[in-house]
């Protein structure tokens, strides 16, 4: 089995998909801790095109400081394997697993969306360099109108066991969130000693995620958080100069003008 290529090997838990039962927070999987974590992320088309688009590459996870690294699944019963059985709101099943196998599908800057079945491997980086890989599998992916949702399954190698799941939604006002969902515990005894920071780390990680959505777009207006960012940047560099002619009074107030779009995300 260790001998296999790791896009072959099978994930490390059971419950496939579990994160989308409607119960997760309170009956988890036996011996697995769970995790909620929901967040505004932005408003408007734009927003919500820029979102996805970073969701389903793989880009949410360079935005949030790691290194990503996705092997395409290949051949049908890889892919189909990992369309699991689907669930209403109350967690019943209502639709068996398929074996329809997706066609490719690209950005509109011509990357590649991920997949069921795909590897996906990732890890804190250098200079963009990974230091340690930790490798996944695409276990589920759904889209509609005004939801999007993928969910990685961890695999042999990573330090947990368990999934973590995605959901982009767009609401009726136009507001967009995402909500990070997962269960894990130590893939072995030699990490069960590091459970309580594994835990803050994957908090921490989930809230980079939604923060990573949330930044700076073509044809989007900055976040609040980030004007402000700007705007004392600006300031530094007065304080700085050897006159105040080095930025104009009309650079500053561009860099905190009120936004029409995106607000500040909402970590809960």
């Amino acid at each position: 089995m260790s001998g296999r290529p790791l896009e072959e090997r099978t994930v490390t838990y059971g419950s496939v998909g579990g994160t989308q039962a409607v119960d997760l927070m309170t009956y988890p999987p036996r011996g697995y801790r769970p995790l909620e974590l929901r967040g505004r992320v932005g408003h408007g088309d734009a927003r919500w095109d820029h979102a996805v688009e970073q969701l389903l590459t793989g880009g949410v996870y360079r935005g949030a400081g790691l290194a990503v690294r996705i092997i395409p699944a290949t051949g049908e019963q890889d892919a189909a394997h990992y369309l699991p059985v689907s669930y209403d709101e109350t967690g019943q099943p209502v639709a068996a697993a398929t074996l329809e196998v997706p066609d490719d599908e690209f950005s509109p800057s011509g990357e590649r969306y991920v997949r069921p079945g795909d590897t996906v491997i990732v890890g804190p980086a250098v200079r963009g360099r990974m230091l340690y890989p930790l490798p996944g599998r695409v276990v589920l992916r759904e889209e509609a109108e005004n939801r999007v949702l993928y969910a990685v399954g961890t695999l042999p190698g990573h330090p947990l066991s368990g999934e973590e799941s995605f959901l982009l939604e767009r609401e009726a006002d136009g507001g967009i969130w995402l909500t990070v969902r997962s269960f894990a515990r130590a893939a072995h005894l030699g990490w069960a000693v590091a459970n309580p920071a594994l835990g803050a780390m994957r908090r921490s990680i989930a809230q980079r995620f939604v923060r990573a959505l949330s930044g700076p777009i073509d044809g989007s207006t900055a976040l609040p958080s980030q004007r402000l960012a700007e705007a004392e940047v600006v300031a530094e560099q007065v304080d700085a100069a050897p006159s105040s002619d080095a930025v104009t009074q009309g650079d500053e107030a561009a860099a905190i003008e009120p936004g029409e779009g995106d607000r500040d995300p909402q970590d809960s």
